[in-house]
């Protein structure tokens, strides 16, 4: 059993979208000197500058920010807030990070900066932000200098999951969307206590699992502190035995370990939101024996569920709706 301290799909979601070292273009421009060019703003006015604790640092932003440009999960969680970036990287050529379907004919107004880590600075700096914000994996370098010298750079790293839901209260208070953040949650809080309540039957006799592969000859089993384990785990769901371990959020073994998930009554398997596809490695599991003697395989009883990382309250409330309706059908 091999223990993760930073969730791999975070991981192989940026390795996937960048080159293995950071390909930063050179910045031509600071950017500072056309900020008096607002007639395209479509961020938010915050009524003072406000100081925002991040992982750079204590930064202060400006009084009304309004073109603000966003890196990895940050279009997500600025989204859900009713915020538009001037600016977004993107996981491909087409579609920034995690975004809800609700989202994305937004998003395709939002200008490309760049792919996973590779942000083409001189784009950055042409956009002539007034804010720059970042949510990525402290395990890469996201050039913060270089952002820093164009605009003020909230940076958030992501070690564990919790980390971008927390992120995106302090992101609310920088672009002044404090009442927006406090519905999301209070939406979420509300579903998630409403779905405890009504299936409380249901949920107190079976036990969950979330299980996926990369390939390999390995397989990963998220435990209740995981993406969408921690959304489960809140709305009352009881895990299987290796779900419950809360030492890491995830966890990799070998194929030949599959009987870990030997007491789970139902396996949730992740979906990819842009083909509504569970990803063919996860798929080739069920050509392993152990995995077809599985008492969840069996009954079937393996569900997808889209939504890799619930890194904010929009999707965490999107991974509730789901999870009611398995419920609903079971």
């Amino acid at each position: 059993m091999n223990t993760r301290a930073l969730t791999s799909r975070t991981l192989r979601v940026a390795a996937v979208a960048a080159a293995a070292s950071l390909a930063l273009a050179a910045c031509g421009s600071n950017g500072k000197d056309g900020k008096d060019t607002k007639d395209s703003a479509t961020g938010s006015a915050a009524a003072g500058p406000v100081v925002v604790e991040a992982t750079n640092g204590k930064i202060t932003v400006p009084a009304g920010v309004k073109r603000i440009v966003s890196v990895s999960y940050a279009t997500g969680a600025l989204l859900d807030l009713g915020v538009q970036p001037v600016g977004t990287s993107t996981i491909d050529e087409n579609n920034p990070m995690e975004l809800l379907p609700s989202q994305t004919e937004a998003a395709k107004k939002i200008e490309p900066i760049g792919s996973g880590i590779e942000i083409n600075i001189e784009k950055v700096a042409s956009l002539k932000p007034d804010l720059i914000v970042v949510e990525g994996a402290t395990a890469f370098d996201w050039g913060i200098k270089k952002l820093e010298g164009i605009a003020p750079t909230l940076y958030f790293g992501v070690d564990k999951p919790v980390d971008l839901l927390n992120a995106q209260e302090k992101i609310a208070t920088a672009v002044g969307k404090e009442a927006e953040f406090k519905k999301l949650k209070s939406d979420y809080d509300a579903k998630a206590a409403k779905i405890k309540a009504d299936y409380a039957g249901k949920l107190n006799s079976l036990k969950w699992t979330i299980a996926s592969s990369y390939g390999g000859g390995e397989f990963l089993v998220d435990t209740s502190t995981s993406w969408v384990g921690r959304v489960l785990n809140d709305a009352g769901a009881q895990f299987s035995k290796a779900s419950s371990d809360t030492t890491d959020h995830e966890v990799t073994y070998s194929v030949e370990k599959l009987d870990v998930l030997a007491d789970a009554d139902l396996i949730l398997v992740p979906r990819t939101a842009a083909t509504n596809e569970v990803p063919q490695d996860t798929k080739d599991l069920d050509k392993q024996p152990s995995w077809k003697n599985l008492k969840a395989v069996q009954a079937g009883k393996v569900v997808p569920m889209t939504y890799a990382t619930t890194d904010r309250y929009g999707t965490s409330l999107n991974v509730l709706d789901q999870f009611e309706a398995i419920l609903k059908g079971l």
